[in-house]
């Protein structure tokens, strides 16, 4: 029922990405193996890395830190079952694939400071769309509106990062695309632990231009996880949303899982989540969810092209 298009296609890019970076192992572990270090929870810790290189163990908390300096390429599939209403919302369901590519710029020297400008690429295979004319679903597909944000994050001795920026929206004008440009501010606060972290991330944004509609919409993600040995977190990360136009709540329930390994030299993160949706639209809205991701580390080449 998973299997579609985008599989092949994501996994063909992760092998293109992989085959450019394993050029580059040395850089990568040289930035992994400058960053700060962890506390490592104690007989957490699998066997020793090579010297001057960071475990993964210490990776995976390194990944949960929303100020983390590694660069990344996250490849994400998603898969969302509907219910509702509506006649045949029960049987509908959608698939996206998600490129999004990290490449935080650090201020200053201590390493503390980054700035992150941060593009969200998506293709819609499979949306189903309800024509009250007919009173029967179609699927769409096409380029999803591009998702970014641009911000700023200061780590701290204690523990607590915090994040503040705007996230933005660029339509692509396809029959997926909501037509708008739409802007808005993020924060996040964030607590990381040795043994495990928490962070609140709330945001929300307006329509500044393009189709004629109103569009205002706040979303709060609440992150929380817990380290486990060989590189093992297990976390939620549920995203809230409410529609202030309609007057609609979309609260999911998450439970995902992610592990860090070594592909040779290059360090990757695979996480596979589920959503369970406690509130959505009655008519029609989404019902459960199933997430893949894959994230190589890579060399922040960006950074080190402009610092030269």
């Amino acid at each position: 029922m998973l299997w579609n298009p985008s599989i092949p296609i994501s996994l063909g890019l992760l092998i293109m990405a992989s085959a450019v970076c394993a050029q580059e192992a040395t850089p990568v572990l040289a930035q992994i193996a400058n960053a700060d270090q962890f506390d490592d929870p104690e007989g957490q810790e699998q066997a020793p890395a090579a010297q001057g290189e960071k475990s993964t163990a210490e990776i995976a908390k390194e990944l949960s830190n929303p100020n983390s300096p590694l660069a990344s390429l996250t490849f994400k599939q998603i898969h969302t079952s509907f219910d509702g209403k509506l006649p045949g919302a029960s049987k509908q369901s959608s698939n996206v694939s998600l490129f999004q590519p990290v490449f935080p710029f650090p201020i200053g020297d201590t390493g503390t400071t980054n700035l992150f400008i941060r593009p969200a690429l998506a293709y819609v295979w499979k949306q189903p769309v309800f024509n009250s004319d007919t009173g029967k679903f179609k699927n769409e597909s096409g380029w999803a509106d591009i998702g970014y944000d641009v911000a700023i994050g200061k780590s701290y001795d204690s523990g607590f990062v915090v994040v503040g920026g705007v996230q933005g929206t660029i339509p692509t004008n396809t029959d997926v695309s909501g037509g708008q440009w739409r802007l808005g501010p993020e924060a996040i606060v964030a607590k990381l632990g040795s043994k495990g972290y928490w962070a609140v991330f709330p945001s929300h944004q307006w329509d500044i231009g393009g189709d004629n509609y109103d569009y205002s919409n706040s979303q709060l993600e609440l992150f929380a996880g817990v380290y486990l040995p060989n590189a093992w977190t297990v976390f939620t990360d549920s995203k809230w949303e409410y529609d202030w136009v309609n007057n609609q709540a979309t609260i999911p329930i998450n439970l995902s899982a992610s592990k860090v390994v070594k592909l040779g030299k290059l360090p990757v993160k695979f996480k596979a989540g589920v959503d369970y949706y406690a509130k959505s639209n009655k008519d029609f809205g989404q019902d459960w969810g199933i997430t893949f991701e894959i994230t190589p580390i890579v060399p922040n080449f960006i950074y080190d092209a402009i610092s030269r």
